[in-house]
């Protein structure tokens, strides 16, 4: 019955907690029983559980209640077979939704490593719009946890894409994140290549798409200030 799938997946942050407090008596609880099981209904045929599956994630993620290991072992390579290209259209959008957010929490490294090689790759997924609208919404979030080398060299080439994407709500959603982008490169990069591909959104055949590229103008221009003479500079709160 998916009600009692989806009810299990809201108490297992608690159980983990439970888990977590009473350590030396159950060290392998969670990892050996619980952990596998959100995991498993995140490719659930039932909507309602595949959503309560993936925020349960996160908030462990979140939490810190999942081990580096696991994350590296059971996590990770779970949401790879599910942004598989023979994926479920669903599932698939919904498991790159995830990639992308856990992201920030589970650091540059298992990012860089795991996560990045199949983000480029689903931003070029040709048969699915959705799948290019959350990679081009999330673009700026990855970007600012890989870093400049990263961003500059296997990132860009993509964003260029994304920004010339036949979909205009791919494109839009590249607009808004475009200030993050830029954060992630050098100088130079932003003078040589963004400030071109910015001009091209603002002059967009579709309003929509103009209009989130001029109120990303103001934030976009403010990455060009030179702390140093300016006295002025981006920060994240």
């Amino acid at each position: 019955e998916p009600t009692v799938r989806a009810e299990l997946m809201e108490q297992v942050p608690h159980i983990a907690m439970f888990c977590q407090e009473n350590r030396p008596s159950i060290p392998c609880a969670f990892s050996k029983y619980l952990l596998p099981i959100v995991v498993r209904y995140l490719a659930d045929q039932n909507n309602q559980v595949r959503k309560t599956s993936q925020a349960a994630l996160l908030v462990l993620l979140e939490q810190e209640l999942i081990e580096r290991y696991d994350v590296e072992t059971k996590v990770c390579p779970v949401l790879i077979d599910l942004t598989a290209p023979d994926s479920n259209d669903d599932v698939k959008t919904e498991a790159v939704a995830i990639m992308c957010k856990m992201a920030s929490m589970v650091g540059k490294d298992i990012t860089e490593r795991l996560v990045l090689p199949r983000f480029c790759e689903m931003c070029c997924d040709c048969r699915m719009f959705h799948v290019r609208k959350v990679c081009a919404a999330n673009f700026g979030d990855i970007c600012s946890v890989v870093g400049q080398q990263a961003t500059e060299e296997m990132l860009l080439p993509r964003f260029f894409q994304l920004c010339s994407d036949n979909v205009w709500g791919v494109r839009k959603a590249c607009a808004e994140c475009f200030m993050a982008v830029s954060c992630a490169t050098s100088q130079e990069v932003r003078r040589t290549k963004l400030s071109t591909l910015f001009i091209n959104l603002i002059s967009d055949p579709s309003r929509w798409v103009r209009q989130a590229a001029f109120q990303s103008l103001g934030p976009f221009i403010s990455t060009f200030a030179n702390p140093s003479s300016s006295g002025q500079y981006f920060k994240e709160e």
